[in-house]
């Protein structure tokens, strides 16, 4: 058996991952992202020890896997940087906990760690060669080559965010321009959205969020799912630059499978339906099958199962 930790801004998931995949027992913490390292690390790892208690006992439990919301280096177990976590900079997050809970600790990226969770047990199980694609305020990835996710030679794997697919967009949070971020997260389609009713058109969006100001991208999912034509060209225009970025991974690392997860991708068959046509035009010579770009299926789980199961594959 194995521990997997979910470290994210807000909370801090814990879960013991059986044989089969399968969470045998949760728990769950306040992160306080402004508490010293010293003090958020000894309470994860205080409630780390008391998951395993409750467990079958620290006999059973061979290793922990930790998702980080930053940078890392996997080897040293050392996270480089973790914007939303006060003092997180080179921090040897692996050999701290693993000196205080008892058992190895393998530190991996959380995006990573959600790619790999989708990848082994999820949408993506059963493929060799998956992308899995998180989109929400920003958008993470991770790339699963062979049958192993590929980390790269700095570790950043396959940020596929802050890939260009815009030359003449504004710069994105990592100094590029233009990216896949910038076009296709949280805020680029709620801006789309009031851009288009700022031209006076009469659209369901003023129904279904009278205050503006509080639009979000599952209103406006709501509004195309009913025909809206705003909301409809919404997506359209978020699915032709999400396209984009897939085709490019698709025509460089040859998956064979997409998966798509997080808070925006519960748009559903609005932005699915766009997207795999829009793939399927610019992949036509390659034949790409676009009904292998799908939704995942473990949600907010994935970063967990697939921290525990990172723990297991640095352990075989």
């Amino acid at each position: 058996m194995h521990l997997g930790i979910d470290l994210g801004g807000t909370t801090c998931t814990f879960g013991l991952l059986d044989d089969n995949g399968q969470l045998s027992a949760t728990s769950e913490i306040e992160t306080r992202q402004h508490d010293a390292p010293d003090v958020l690390l000894g309470r994860i790892a205080a409630a780390a020890k008391a998951l395993i208690a409750e467990g079958e006992g620290s006999a059973s439990v061979q290793s922990v896997g930790i998702g980080v919301p930053g940078p890392v280096k996997h080897k040293e177990g050392i996270c480089v940087f973790a914007p939303n976590l006060q003092g997180w900079v080179n921090l040897p997050v692996g050999p701290i906990l693993s000196e205080r809970i008892g058992v190895p600790v393998h530190v991996l990226n959380d995006a990573n760690a959600a790619a790999l969770g989708e990848a082994r047990y999820g949408a993506g199980s059963g493929a060799n060669d998956v992308l899995v694609v998180t989109l929400g305020t920003g958008i993470g990835s991770g790339l699963i080559l062979d049958g192993h996710l590929h980390i790269g030679a700095s570790e950043r794997g396959a940020e596929i965010g802050h890939m260009t697919v815009d030359i003449n967009d504004k710069r994105g949070s990592a100094g590029n321009v233009g990216t896949l971020e910038s076009m296709c997260g949280r805020d680029a389609i709620v801006w789309r959205a009031l851009r288009a009713l700022t031209w006076g058109r009469d659209s369901l969006l003023h129904e279904l969020c009278p205050d503006l100001s509080k639009l979000t991208p599952r209103d406006i999912a709501i509004a195309a799912e009913q025909g809206d034509e705003i909301a409809t060209r919404v997506w359209f225009e978020t699915a032709s630059y999400l396209a984009v970025g897939v085709v490019n991974v698709i025509f460089t690392a040859d998956v064979s499978r997409v998966v798509l997860a997080g808070g925006v991708a519960q748009a559903g068959d609005v932005l699915l339906l766009p997207l795999r046509r829009a793939v399927a035009a610019r992949t036509s010579k390659l034949h790409f099958d676009v009904s292998q770009i799908v939704m995942a299926t473990i949600g907010n789980r994935a970063g967990l199962i697939g921290a525990a199961q990172w723990a297991r594959e640095q352990s075989t």
